[in-house]
């Protein structure tokens, strides 16, 4: 019975996982961008069914809330704010698409490099591992939530808090753009 639902688990892993790459090069192949918001809530959600599949409810969970419904409702804010075609410099943002490539290939390379080290520490061979510390009087298999947020808290505050203000620049820079010309 255990070898069934773990081979049950497998599989559902391997569709949503399927179905969240196609959601992605739809997204990013698609031309409008409403439909890119919708092809990306497709795929946070094929992705929460990932870590669900993986019996990690707590981060399939926080999936759904913070980007299936949180992200996905601010892109739309954007997309909505934002009109490109009543814009005259639009050009500008569909010829740039060479430069956006390389910096991102750029980016990616030195992040991968050079901070991956400096922010995160080594992969783990165990799925949660928690230091001694912070591991002391809980059980990590039965209280999966208390341990990701202790250790998100403890060891990847840093990256944490990086995405945070990340965030708040896209938004800040998405009313920049939204906010109409005074004459």
């Amino acid at each position: 019975m255990e070898h069934q639902l773990e081979s049950l688990g497998r599989n559902l892993f391997a569709v949503f996982g399927l179905l969240a790459l196609a959601g992605a090069a739809f997204m990013v192949a698609s031309k409008r961008a409403v439909h890119s918001v919708l092809a990306f809530l497709f795929t946070m959600l094929c992705i929460a069914g990932c870590y669900l599949a993986m019996n990690a409810e707590f981060i399939g969970v926080a999936q759904i809330l913070v980007y299936a419904g949180g992200i996905v409702v601010l892109f739309l804010f954007v997309v909505m704010l934002v009109e490109l075609t009543k814009y005259k410099e639009k050009d500008i943002f569909h010829s740039q698409s060479r430069a956006a490539a390389v910096a991102v290939i750029a980016g990616v390379g030195l992040f991968a490099g050079v901070f991956k080290h400096a922010f995160f520490g080594p992969a783990s061979p165990e799925a949660l591992v928690l230091r001694p510390e912070l591991a002391q009087g809980l059980d990590v298999a039965h209280q999966n939530a208390q341990a990701v947020a202790r250790g998100l808290f403890a060891d990847y505050l840093l990256p944490f808090e990086i995405l945070s203000v990340i965030l708040l620049v896209a938004l800040v820079g998405a009313v920049v753009l939204a906010k109409t010309e005074r004459v």
